[in-house]
């Protein structure tokens, strides 16, 4: 599944923001859409010099900012200064953001000032934001890719509060997820510089977002810090994991202050299949008041769960699987038997001598014997073809080697369907060796230009739900989610 938001991009109304074809920076960059828009900014898609595509992010505030053509003017006289110091903090914290470098941080590669506002020149991340993927289910959430995706951006915050920054900003907006699965943070327009044992300074640049910034963010000078990032990355995180955005903060200290209940319900003990201590550190990221939580982003990588051993694993995922062969016709009596290479979706075996005496092949199963096709009803797998570089997708009954039903496909289809029923049936002989309690998640094989993914089923495992995708334009990891969607929402 590539994640990418370009029809989205397209659609927008006329407004303040820059028209397509705009040139900055000398030419070195040309507008070629609008993105969005935010309190203090409006985000592009542009092309470099090289055809490369990047992000330009305008400083422009509406409530201060008007356009006059290209250029940014004030929108009254009392708000100039305003204006002037907004481009100023702008400059400072997009150079400030420009050093950072971190594969789970957008990188800023230059910054420059024209039609009398300044901009940053961010990389162009294909995706969809967290927020996306929750509400409009684009992606399966497991508990082992939120774990997985969590620690990565606790990591991510620990190396901007290192370098001396605040974001201010997480949300799952603002929390995009690549085509490979990996969470990127973005948008610092709301970041500011603070300084070990000191008070923070307001950039200018700062913004709530009701049911992810603590109540400390609400004010003026509030003693925010590290952890204010803390809790917006929990609430965040909250929300993955229950789909339902946390309550906003400034309710739950009230409710705190007139010593009621905390309306926000906590994730530990309601919550199943997480590991031990991972919903309780959000919880404990989450408290109303700042010296309840983690003070920093390290000390909230120390409490979380450690990555399970290969000997705590009792998923068993099984690749390069070689299928057995599929058996030949019986020859017609007094004709010699001819050889037929057996099917492998993984690698040709090593060539076996061929004896002088023709070899007798043992005979298919009449049909009458076979056991017959498990019969399935409502059986939809319009799903797949959301995966990118789908080229293809089969139910197959590992028992009898028959296609159930079948979703688009090639040219092709027939040889990569036939392939897969030798993966199948090779994958069935697999599991009878399987301890009791392990599983087989899913077969991921790689031949040539293709990729196949083959599932059984939870509750069936002769049955399986097989896709062939693109090796070029897929991504194992989303598409492996979106099978495993599929898969259970098969009912026999």
């Amino acid at each position: 599944m590539a994640l990418d938001t370009s029809d989205l991009l397209a659609r927008t109304d006329l407004g303040d923001e820059l028209l397509p074809g705009t040139t900055l920076f000398h030419g070195a960059y040309r507008i070629t859409r609008f993105i969005n828009s935010g309190g203090f900014g409006i985000t592009y898609l542009a092309q470099d010099s090289l055809g490369r595509e990047v992000v330009i992010k305008e400083c422009f505030s509406s409530t201060f900012c008007r356009r006059a053509q290209t250029r940014v003017r004030a929108r009254s006289m009392g708000s100039r200064e305003h204006l002037s110091k907004l481009v100023r903090s702008f400059l400072h914290e997009a150079q400030s953001l420009a050093r950072l470098r971190h594969p789970n941080i957008v990188g800023v590669h230059q910054v420059f000032e024209e039609n009398d506002t300044a901009y940053m020149v961010l990389d162009y991340i294909q995706g969809h934001d967290l927020l996306e993927i929750i509400e409009e289910r684009r992606a399966d959430l497991t508990p082992a890719t939120i774990v997985r995706m969590a620690g990565k951006l606790v990591a991510a915050v620990a190396y901007i509060h290192d370098n001396q920054l605040l974001h201010c900003d997480i949300a799952p907006d603002n929390i995009f997820v690549t085509p490979a699965g990996e969470p990127v943070l973005i948008d610092f327009g709301a970041s500011r510089r603070t300084a070990a044992g000191a008070m923070p300074k307001y950039s200018g640049l700062s913004v709530v977002k009701d049911g992810y910034s603590p109540h400390e963010l609400y004010t003026a000078g509030g003693n925010s810090g590290p952890w204010s990032d803390i809790y917006a990355l929990a609430a965040s995180l909250y929300h993955a994991v229950s789909g339902v955005a946390p309550v906003n903060c400034q309710a739950r200290l009230s409710a705190l202050a007139e010593k009621r209940g905390d309306p926000c319900k906590p994730l530990a003990g309601n919550v199943a299949g997480y590991p031990a201590g991972f919903l309780e550190a959000i919880d404990k990221a989450m408290a109303v008041m700042p010296a309840a939580r983690f003070q920093s982003a390290a000390d909230w990588l120390k409490a979380m769960p450690q990555p399970e051993t290969r000997a705590d694993r009792k998923v068993v995922l099984v690749r390069r699987v070689v299928p057995a062969p599929i058996p030949a016709p019986v020859p017609a009596p007094g004709a010699v038997a001819a050889r037929a290479p057996a099917i492998s979706p993984v690698a040709p075996a090593a060539a076996v001598p061929v004896a002088a005496e023709p070899i007798p092949l043992r005979a298919p199963i009449p049909l009458r014997q076979r056991r017959p096709t498990t019969r399935v009803a409502a059986v939809d797998l319009s799903g797949l073809r959301r995966i990118s570089g789908f080229r293809g997708g089969w139910l197959i009954d590992g028992l009898t080697g028959s296609v159930m039903t079948s979703e688009g496909g090639t040219a092709e289809s027939d040889a990569a369907a036939l392939a897969l029923v030798a993966v199948a049936r090779a994958n069935l002989q697999a599991l009878q060796a399987i301890e009791p309690g392990d599983a087989v998640e899913d077969i991921q094989i790689t031949r040539m230009d293709k990729l196949h993914l083959v599932r059984p089923l939870d509750k069936s495992p002769h049955v399986h739900v097989c896709v062939t995708l693109d090796r070029e334009e897929a991504n194992p990891a989303l598409a492996r989610m979106q099978v495993r969607r599929v898969a259970q929402a098969i009912r026999l």
